[in-house]
C-alpha cells in the first residue's frame, strides 16, 4: 500500500474510523432511495416540474447527482472489501477456518437480502453484496498490487467496453428483464404506464403493493446490468480488500502520503466528470460521466474522511454509533420507507415537498444516532447484528469473535 509514514494506528482507532465511514455511507444511502419511497423518482419529467417547479427540480437534479448518485453504494463496497481483508485476517490469526465462517457469514447474510428484498424492498443491495461477497475467498491470496489492478479493471474498463461492444451488437439484456417485470405487474392489475406509477404507489390495497414487490427484483437486475452495478461493485470490493490489509496492519492510517494523494486524484478525475454528468440533465449511471468520475469521488469522500479523522474525530464520531449498526438501520430505512410512504401504509409518496423528503431523511438519521448510542450503551450490538452473528455461529456464537 505504499510506504508508511508515522506510526501504525491502533486497532480501537482503526475499527472507529472504519464504522464511521460506513455511518457516512449509510447517511448517503438514505439521501439517495428517499427519492424512490418519496416517489421523486418514480415520476415523468413533467410530474416533476408540477411537483418541485423548475428550479427545485434542477438544484435537486444537480445536488443528487453531483454528490450522491452512486458515491454511497461506492463507499459500502469498498468497506465490504475492506471488512473481509480485516476479518479474514482476525479469524487467522486466531487459528479459526476464516474462509469456513466468512462464507457462512454471507450466506447469511444472502438470506437477509432475499427476505428483504422480496417482502419489503426490491430495491435491497444486501443481494448483491453477499453473491459478490462469496467470489472474495477466490481473491484472498492475491498480492494488494493484483487486486488493485484487478479492480480498476472492473470498475473503468469492463463498463464502458462491455457497454461499447452490447450497443455495437444490439444486445440489451436489461431490457428484456424491464419487459419482464412490467408484465409481471400487469398480470396483477397494475398500470405500469410511466405516468402512472406514482398512482401506482398510492394504491391502499396489498394487491398493488404485492405487484410492486413480485415485479421489483426483474427491474432491478435489470438496472444493475444496464449500469453495470455487477462488475462495479466487485471491482470496489477488491480495492477495498487491498484497504483492508492496510487497516489490518494500521499501516493504511499512517500514511499521509498516500491518502493525500488519493484525495487529490479522486478530485483531479472525479469532480470534473460529476460536474459534467450533473450539468448534463437526462443521463443515468450508464453515462460515461458518471463512469468515469463516480468512483474516483467517492474515494476521495473516504480519503478525506481518513485525514480529517485525527483532527475533528469529535464530529465525525457522530457517525461511529449508527455505522456499527448499520444492517438495523439499513433494514429499519426500507420497513419506514414502505410503512410511511406507501399507500399500504400512512401514503406520504408524492405529498412531500423536495425539502421535506430530504428533511425527513435528515431527522430520521439523526434519529438513528441517537438510538444507537442508545441501544450500544447497553448491548454489544444492534439487534440485526446480533441475530446475524448468532445465525453464523450458532450455539457458538458467545465465543466468536
Amino acid at each position: 500500500m505504499g510506504t508508511t509514514k508515522g506510526a501504525p494506528a491502533s486497532g480501537d482507532e482503526r475499527l472507529a474510523v472504519v464504522d464511521a465511514l460506513r455511518g457516512f455511507a449509510l447517511f448517503g444511502i438514505l439521501l439517495a432511495n428517499i427519492l424512490y419511497w418519496s416517489g421523486w423518482g418514480m415520476v415523468t419529467d413533467a410530474q416533476r416540474l408540477a411537483w418541485g417547479g423548475a428550479a427545485g427540480d434542477l438544484w435537486q437534479y444537480r445536488f443528487h447527482h453531483l454528490l450522491v448518485d452512486g458515491k454511497f453504494y461506492t463507499l459500502f463496497s469498498f468497506l465490504f472489501g475492506a471488512g473481509f481483508a480485516l476479518q479474514l485476517e482476525r479469524l487467522l490469526r486466531r487459528g479459526q477456518d476464516g474462509l469456513r465462517i466468512y462464507r457462512r457469514r454471507v450466506l447469511v447474510l444472502l438470506g437477509i437480502g432475499l427476505v428483504h428484498c422480496f417482502l419489503v424492498w426490491d430495491g435491497d443491495i444486501l443481494v448483491l453484496y453477499a453473491a459478490l461477497g462469496l467470489l472474495l475467498p477466490l481473491f484472498h491470496r492475491w498480492p494488494s498490487r493484483w487486486l488493485v489492478a484487478a479492480g480498476l479493471v472492473l470498475v473503468f474498463v469492463v463498463p464502458l467496453a462491455g457497454i461499447a461492444l452490447f450497443d455495437a451488437l444490439g444486445w440489451k439484456p436489461h431490457e428484456v428483464l424491464y419487459a419482464q417485470s412490467m408484465r409481471i405487474a400487469e398480470a396483477m392489475g397494475a398500470d405500469t404506464a410511466p405516468d402512472q406509477l406514482l398512482a401506482w404507489m398510492q394504491r391502499k390495497d396489498f394487491q398493488g403493493f404485492a405487484a410492486w414487490l413480485a415485479s421489483g427484483p426483474s427491474y432491478s437486475l435489470g438496472l444493475r446490468l444496464e449500469t453495470w452495478r455487477i462488475a462495479k461493485v466487485l471491482g470496489i470490493m477488491l480495492i477495498g480488500m487491498a484497504a483492508g490489509r492496510g487497516l489490518a496492519d494500521g499501516s493504511l492510517l499512517a500514511n499521509r502520503r498516500l491518502l493525500k494523494r488519493a484525495l487529490a486524484l479522486g478530485l483531479l478525475v472525479g469532480v470534473p466528470a460529476s460536474v459534467a454528468y450533473a450539468w448534463s440533465k437526462g443521463h443515468g449511471q450508464a453515462d460515461w460521466r458518471s463512469l468515469v468520475g463516480t468512483v474516483p469521488l467517492a474515494m476521495a469522500y473516504a480519503a478525506a474522511f481518513a485525514l480529517a479523522w485525527p483532527h475533528a474525530s469529535r464530529w465525525l464520531g457522530v457517525f461511529v454509533a449508527p455505522g456499527r449498526m448499520a444492517l438495523t438501520n439499513y433494514l429499519t430505512h426500507s420497513v419506514l420507507g414502505v410503512l410511511l410512504f406507501y399507500g399500504v401504509g400512512l401514503g406520504l409518496v408524492g405529498r412531500l415537498p423536495i425539502w421535506g423528503f430530504y428533511g425527513y431523511a435528515v431527522a430520521l438519521f439523526a434519529a438513528q444516532v441517537l438510538f444507537s448510542r442508545w441501544w450500544l450503551a447497553r448491548h454489544a450490538q444492534g439487534p440485526m447484528e446480533a441475530l446475524w452473528r448468532r445465525w453464523t455461529y450458532g450455539r457458538s456464537a458467545q465465543l466468536a469473535d
